[in-house]
């Protein structure tokens, strides 16, 4: 029904980027830069009001494999996100909203409702999100233990910072991290492959098939460039570079960029979806979770 290969795609490009933010958020080579940024980015992740641009790239060894763009906005409880990407010129966009408790979900013009009601455990959790939350605090001291002795790779000019680190300038505990998020990653594919061989996205899957499953990671290199206005990310480039090899032994160069751009907060309004004359599949929790 729902692409289980585009959930993943998209899942996939969105815990990279968080990821890699993370572990760059702790390159820092002064205390007040570090945490001017380290505020920036616990602000947008806690934040309830604010409309996020993210645009993605994906290349093997100078190739573009993959390229999409996904905004989401976020007001209180309601949320809305809609995400085109692009596999070796197979196109596939997705668009959801979750407004006063109706979550909708417009699938290539086929449409889905979930009423989740306004008093779900998802939520009351997410409203419980704040910096004085348990899950913020342990964000943050992963974070600081990724510091390290990197701390002077850090240039921060006015409202701009950015950090360049390669090979050994790249903390172990980063380069961990990476390599278990590409292993998952690989992991997560052949789940999918094994279990979503038929369906309407059938171009899209075979496009992901190209897409090459790596072993014997290591990260290259790191960038990073930000705009920090007062306690506010404005935006937030990330470009990471890895290298491994596939199941026959091939080398490759992977070049992921992520590029976010925070705007309207305070004052985004979600785009709800409307399925007026929509002929419309009513859904349930356990199967939008299987769809996942």
């Amino acid at each position: 029904m729902i692409s289980k290969k585009l959930k993943a795609i998209v899942s996939s490009a969105v815990a990279g980027g968080v990821l890699l933010a993370l572990s760059v958020a702790a390159f820092a080579s002064s205390s007040s830069g570090y945490e001017n940024y380290k505020t920036a980015v616990k602000a947008i992740v806690t934040t309830k009001n604010a409309t996020i641009d993210a645009q993605y790239e994906v290349k093997d060894n100078g190739t573009v494999l993959v390229t999409g763009d996904t905004i989401q906005k976020l007001d209180n409880e309601n949320r809305s996100s809609k995400t085109s990407v692009t596999v070796d010129g197979t196109s596939k966009t997705y668009e959801s909203s979750n407004a006063n408790g109706t979550f909708i979900i417009n699938d290539d013009g086929n449409y889905y409702q979930m009423n989740k009601g306004t008093n779900s455990a998802e939520k009351d959790k997410k409203e419980k999100l704040s910096e004085s939350s348990s899950s913020v605090k342990l964000a943050e001291m992963v974070t600081d233990t990724l510091v390290g002795d990197v701390k002077n790779q850090f240039v921060q000019d006015g409202d701009n910072i950015n950090i360049k680190l390669e090979g050994e300038q790249i903390p172990e505990l980063a380069k961990l991290a990476v390599s278990a998020a590409v292993e998952n990653s690989n992991r997560e594919k052949a789940h999918n492959n094994n279990n979503d061989k038929i369906g309407h996205d059938a171009d899209l899957k075979a496009a992901m098939d190209k897409v090459p499953s790596l072993s014997n990671i290591e990260v290259k290199s790191i960038a990073m460039t930000a705009t920090v206005d007062g306690d506010t990310l404005k935006d937030n480039k990330i470009t990471a570079v890895i290298t491994g090899t596939d199941t026959n032994g091939t080398s490759h160069e992977i070049t992921l960029t992520l590029n976010a751009k925070v705007s309207e907060v305070g004052s985004t309004k979600i785009d709800s979806i409307d399925v007026t004359g929509k002929q419309v599949t009513a859904i349930d929790g356990k199967e939008q979770h299987r769809n996942k």
